[in-house]
């Protein structure tokens, strides 16, 4: 055989056998993802974006219910927060948690303009340009050993780089309504953002359908999951407080006034339409800058006080204040009143149903999912406080009404938004991304 033919006959077997590599390759890659696929991750590494809010108390509740299935967990939290929010995920983690800066995309978005370039170049220089940030989550899962990360908000990018790094499955949660005309608006665009996603996500979970629908169609179908949040049901006694005392039918709405998106002042307008009413009392629970009004300083805060003046209804509002236990305050109320219709979930109302109280709210966001129109509670367009008012009266007045939305109000939250199923959803997720760890990065982190 001359020299070209056995060069030729070389490199037809050289084919061969590379073919028969990648054919051995690929069968090996298919057996190591269905014996990965239903396994459980013994540790995993939780990416916080904030150490309050019910973003960080509806993880905080799976790494417990997942405790008890053998699934340890560790930390990495957004230096912000109360010192008591932060002692609640040092509990959670067995001390197992770093609290450091992560970068966020939509801050600079939701700012005044001239605050955008200030906050964009504060977040970079804190997260040394998001390479330092990230190099340390990479380096904390690596040291503990982590066999899945979990990033509990879609604004921080920090897990998904940490992941992707160490060739690690990485699930990322949706909870918070994103894009044009949403709440959320990312500095990102939504083309780099879908390519970020496939690179560094696993899997997607959606805190709710309304959540899923607003991302459109940012996140494949074949990576979207939706898995309701969850409450301990069991914490929130059932029962009647005006009826068991005697005293003023309670209308709360529960949202700090720190909090530009919650509507107050529709529960306000809402309330001065309701002076036919009596033996009613209007609260709103939550951080008060003001202090009830007595302290000046914050323009949101002191129009909203300035306007229960100018309705004349100051003698039938109270400000209890931020309260630790949601439980605490479902059992000072009667009545939820829930104006806001652009949050992807609503934790507050469906807390309000396992404490067995009728919710007044509005279609729209996740709280048009949680709640039944006419079986749960009441639902009103959005925006439109003669609507909320008629809705509140009708509950104030028939007092078999509110004891019939309440008991139905808590079986739903039993039966959809426990915790239990809330953690059992996360666990399906977990073993199924357990087949799909993302592509390991040869370039080592840079610091």
């Amino acid at each position: 055989m001359s020299g070209k033919g056995l060069t030729s006959a070389k490199q037809d077997r050289d084919v061969q056998a590379a073919h028969a590599l990648a054919d051995c390759a690929n069968d090996d890659s298919n057996a190591l993802a269905q014996r990965q696929a239903g396994r459980r991750p013994r540790k995993v590494l939780h990416v916080f974006n904030s150490a309050g809010g019910g973003a960080a108390l509806s993880t905080l509740g799976i790494i417990e219910r997942l405790r008890r299935e053998g699934i340890s967990a560790c930390a990495v939290c957004h230096d912000a927060g109360t010192e008591g929010e932060r002692e609640q995920i040092h509990q959670a983690t067995d001390g197992a948690v770093l609290f450091t800066p992560l970068y966020w995309w939509n801050k600079k978005i939701r700012a005044a303009l001239w605050k955008r370039p200030l906050i964009e170049l504060r977040q970079l220089m804190n997260t040394g340009w998001k390479r330092h940030s990230a190099a340390l989550v990479t380096e904390f899962a690596r040291r503990h050993d982590v066999e899945l990360i979990h990033t509990n908000t879609f604004l921080t990018p920090e897990g998904g780089i940490a992941a992707r790094r160490l060739g690690l499955p990485h699930v990322w949660h949706l909870r918070e309504l994103i894009g044009r005309n949403q709440p959320f608006r990312l500095s990102i665009g939504r083309a780099a953002l879908a390519q970020f996603l496939g690179q560094h996500a696993s899997l997607v979970v959606a805190n709710s359908k309304a959540s899923a629908a607003a991302a459109g169609d940012l996140i494949p179908a074949e990576i979207l999951r939706v898995v309701p949040n969850g409450i301990d049901t069991g914490a929130f006694a059932i029962r009647s407080r005006s009826q068991a005392i005697g005293g003023p039918i309670v209308l709360a709405m529960v949202a700090s006034l720190s909090s530009r998106t919650k509507k107050h002042n529709l529960f306000i307008e809402a309330a001065a339409r309701l002076n036919d009413l009596a033996g009613v009392e209007f609260r709103i629970y939550g951080h008060d800058p003001s202090v009830g009004g007595a302290q000046r300083g914050d323009a949101y805060v002191d129009a909203l006080h300035a306007r229960i003046q100018q309705l004349s209804v100051a003698d039938r509002f109270r400000f209890p204040g931020y309260m630790v236990d949601p439980a605490q305050i479902m059992a000072q109320i009667d009545v939820l009143v829930h104006p806001t219709d652009n949050e992807s979930f609503g934790r507050v109302v469906v807390e309000a149903m396992a404490a067995g109280l009728p919710v007044v709210g509005v279609r729209g966001g996740g709280v048009g999912e949680i709640v039944v129109d006419g079986e749960t509670g009441l639902l009103s367009s959005p925006d439109d406080p003669a609507a909320l008012a008629d809705n509140i009266r009708r509950v104030v007045r028939d007092g078999e009404l509110r004891r019939q939305l309440g008991a139905a109000g808590r079986l739903r939250a039993e039966s959809v938004y426990s915790l239990e199923n809330c953690a059992a959803g996360i666990l399906r997720v977990y073993e199924e991304a357990m087949a799909l760890p993302l592509g390991r990065e040869t370039e080592a982190p840079r610091r």
